[in-house]
């Protein structure tokens, strides 16, 4: 199978629409989609499913697709390697980001790396845990910015701890706490993070043994604020998403504490691209300067 090709197959089903993969890889729609059946008559079996709605991989595609990302991702390591003892800094890191971490964090990483490395690109993913946690595993990304999931088997490394906080409407009684104990909103409506995006919420909530009266859920912080805010309920939110005020609102942090730790996850550290090393040692560099 040559490279061209796998490279194709794999960003038609990254962007699971042949025309974004065509304008991603420089093609034309019909010249992709032809690069595809070639392949298709190659290997002998059906690679896509085509649709109105875009592509996936068929069944036979879905059993060799972890070879064909693992093919792609040593042969990006090999041309980074060459290129690395020819003294050239080269190449593309993939990495996966929350969003909150996207918005507070990387800004000021991929401001330094840029001045740093101008001629390695970075391709970002945004996802919640379990996006995060299939990207990870699939390697489709080489290292994620999330928080640490103790049953996870990716190497970690840390670099800070985010407190989670309780927030309420500015005109709510429970504003006058200093601190908020978990059975002193058993009864208030409560607006929870979606736990296929949130791990740690949920997590925190079953060690502590406490139930809430969930009335809302949702994926979007964003969204849970502005309910939080016109009433609806109140919510348990990380503290980095409240780094910068939103009006309407009130953060008091859980009594007792409790935290979430932050930091990049990588499937082996020792396995990491030229690139990818580079990336994770700015990352590093730039957090501890802030």
């Amino acid at each position: 199978m040559e490279l061209d090709k796998r490279t194709a197959l794999l960003a038609a089903i990254d962007a699971g629409n042949l025309t974004r993969a065509a304008e991603k890889l420089g093609y034309t729609q019909s010249g992709l989609s032809y690069i595809i059946k070639t392949l298709e008559a190659e290997v002998g079996f059906p690679l896509l499913l085509r649709s109105r709605t875009g592509v996936q991989p068929t069944a036979e595609c879905r059993r060799i697709l972890p070879l064909l990302r693992d093919l792609e991702q040593r042969n990006r390591q090999l041309e980074q390697e060459t290129a690395d003892i020819r003294g050239l800094a080269v190449g593309t890191v993939s990495i996966a980001s929350f969003p909150c971490i996207s918005r507070f964090w990387l800004p000021a990483i991929l401001r330094d790396f840029e001045e740093q490395y101008p001629a390695i690109t970075v391709a970002l993913r945004e996802g919640g845990q379990e996006d995060v946690d299939a990207w990870l595993r699939d390697d489709v990304v080489e290292m994620a910015f999330c928080s640490w999931q103790p049953d996870r088997p990716h190497d970690w490394v840390g670099f800070m701890e985010d407190d989670l906080l309780v927030v309420a409407p500015e005109s709510h009684p429970l504003t006058k706490r200093e601190a908020m104990p978990l059975q002193e909103i058993g009864d208030e409506p409560f607006i929870l993070e979606d736990g296929v995006y949130d791990h740690d919420i949920r997590r925190a909530l079953q060690e502590a043994e406490f139930s809430p009266n969930v009335r809302f859920t949702s994926m979007d912080e964003l969204a849970i604020l502005a309910m939080v805010r016109m009433g609806l309920g109140i919510s348990i939110l990380p503290g980095l998403y409240l780094k910068e005020p939103y009006p309407g609102v009130v953060a008091m942090p859980l009594e007792p504490r409790v935290r979430r730790r932050l930091g990049v996850a990588v499937p082996h550290l020792e396995e990491l691209s030229p690139a990818g090393r580079r990336f994770l040692k700015s990352a590093q560099d730039t957090f501890a300067r802030q």
